[in-house]
């Protein structure tokens, strides 16, 4: 119900007459009287006997003013509150797979002047979940989001074959998808985004790969990978000291899609917003993430 009619109601009570309830609530008095009239209908009782001399309050109008007095307090305290909202920055709580928090997110929170009060690592198939769930505000993922769930793709990054500098491949180029069948290849497991892009890259390319590891993170198929164990795919930067192999199909890259999601009707929607510029301002501003394409 709209509030003007009870500002209108309280108006009344506290003037005695239409006409300086209309001037008290800056509006004509056939405006004033309309409203009335309304609320009159919807508690389906007159409020005001009316004469010549003014206005006077019904038993019924006595017993509605505590509730209209109450209403209108409560309907101030949330406007307040909501302006507090917009107008106050609210910390945000992100989540992303553990590669993209470490080489990304966490070296851009010090350098931006944005809140953050936690960063929830956590395996991409989950994402979107906490999305939805609402329990984080924003999350990046290499994977596309559910239809119903805010989103924009902020960047794609090249895949790579992490290779050790003795083995003859470490002097290649580059290396074709179709080369990857007679490889020893490790990879992350299918609760990684980009595992479940390379396989649906391979699989539209007719590409049929046999892998020799599975493993949950990039820096363990980097040990193996040290150790004699095979190539690791990944779109990670090398921690270890193994040679960067460009992954083409028929000479060109091929990439993973990170997407941000938020949840919808967010409260700080614009704040959310913000972050993503900022974040991919940032990324593009760094020499060391120029193989990183943003959009």
């Amino acid at each position: 119900m709209d509030n003007s009619l009870f500002e209108s109601f309280l108006a009344v009570l506290e003037t005695g007459t239409a006409t300086a309830a209309a001037d008290k609530c800056y509006i004509s008095q056939p405006a004033l009287s309309r409203q009335i009239r309304t609320l009159e209908e919807r508690c389906r009782t007159p409020l005001f006997t009316r004469s010549k001399s003014g206005m006077v309050p019904t038993r019924a109008a006595r017993q509605l003013e505590p509730v209209v007095r109450d209403l209108l307090l409560h309907w101030a305290s949330a406007e307040l509150a909501m302006s507090a909202l917009v107008d106050r920055k609210i910390p945000l709580t992100l989540a992303c797979p553990t590669m993209v928090a470490e080489q990304l997110v966490l070296p851009f929170i010090p350098e931006s002047d944005l809140l953050v009060s936690d960063v929830l690592e956590a395996p991409s198939i989950d994402l979107f979940s906490l999305v939805s769930e609402r329990r984080v505000d924003l999350a990046f993922a290499p994977l596309l989001p559910p239809p119903g769930i805010p989103s924009k793709r902020v960047f794609r990054i090249p895949f790579l074959v992490l290779i050790p500098r003795d083995s003859d491949l470490a002097q290649r180029s580059s290396i074709d998808i179709r080369e990857l069948p007679d490889l020893e290849l490790i990879v992350t497991d299918r609760t990684s985004g980009t595992r479940l892009e390379l396989d649906r890259i391979l699989a539209l390319s007719g590409v049929q790969v046999k892998y020799r590891h599975e493993v949950s993170r990039t820096r363990i198929g980097e040990a193996l990978a040290l150790s004699g164990r095979g190539q690791v795919i990944s779109i990670d930067r090398a921690e270890f000291d193994l040679v960067e192999v460009p992954l083409l199909d028929r000479g060109r890259p091929i990439f993973v899609e990170e997407w941000a999601a938020w949840p919808s009707d967010h409260y700080a929607e614009e704040q959310v917003r913000s972050f993503i510029s900022k974040f991919t301002t940032w990324i593009r501003s760094r020499p060391e993430y120029a193989d990183i394409v943003i959009g």
